[in-house]
């Protein structure tokens, strides 16, 4: 529940200051009726679901770049054009190598798509940064939000140890350039943007975010403290 309330108060801090980094929270595997991976709850969409229901914001976009498709929030927005859903991930990763139908004929919820979805197959790592730019600007063609929520996770660092992420594999400099990415295109748009830890695994995953959080809380500072 730690991860609920402080993901919601980074929201808050978001609308309030523009830009705010929760070093927790992304639980995008959880279905609406059970978890999955290491998700029990989706903290993503109780959050923003919170937030309207407070008159905070009326709608709100979900990117997520872990390494691992958002296949869980797709299934609990889906249909809801007020949460608006971006995911780019591994083309072929779990859990998007299971099965697509069971034996009756039913989809694994993991395929129902997002909004956007950037499927990266294995050594297509140069394609990654220009095809997040592309769904960006898809993003922004369907809605104009209130506020963005940003899955942050580390996993696609080619320095990851989950056996999972092994089929990407980014280097420390196409991750910062998928965090500038990101920050620049919600900063020039004046969209709020918070942050979740989201997934991360092994002894290098702080290369990741301190590199981000180095470069985005010097950029929020006045320029008379630089």
């Amino acid at each position: 529940m730690y991860n609920i309330g402080g993901g919601y108060q980074c929201c808050r801090v978001a609308l309030d200051r523009g830009f705010c980094f929760y070093f927790g929270g992304g639980a995008h595997h959880a279905q609406p009726d059970y978890g999955k991976g290491f998700c029990l709850l989706n903290d993503i969409v109780i959050v923003l679901r919170k937030a309207q229901a407070e008159g905070l914001i009326r709608s709100a976009w979900v990117i997520d770049v872990d390494a691992h498709k958002g296949d869980g929030t797709a299934v609990i927005t889906r249909g809801d054009d007020s949460i608006r859903t971006l995911s780019v991930h591994m083309a072929s990763g779990w859990p998007l190598d299971e099965a697509e139908f069971d034996p009756s004929g039913r989809l694994n919820p993991s395929f129902i798509p997002s909004d956007v979805d950037i499927p990266i197959d294995l050594g297509e790592e140069r394609e990654y940064v220009p095809r997040l730019e592309r769904g960006l600007q898809e993003l922004s063609r369907i809605s104009s939000p209130d506020l963005a929520l940003v899955v942050s996770g580390a996993d696609p660092y080619e320095h990851d140890e989950l056996p999972s992420t092994r089929s990407l594999g980014l280097s420390k400099k196409q991750m910062m350039e998928r965090d500038t990415l990101i920050y620049s295109f919600l900063k020039a748009r004046d969209i709020p943007s918070a942050y979740l830890m989201s997934g991360g695994y092994g002894e290098k995953t702080w290369e990741v975010y301190y590199q981000f959080l180095e470069w985005a809380l010097l950029d929020r500072l006045p320029s008379t403290h630089r």
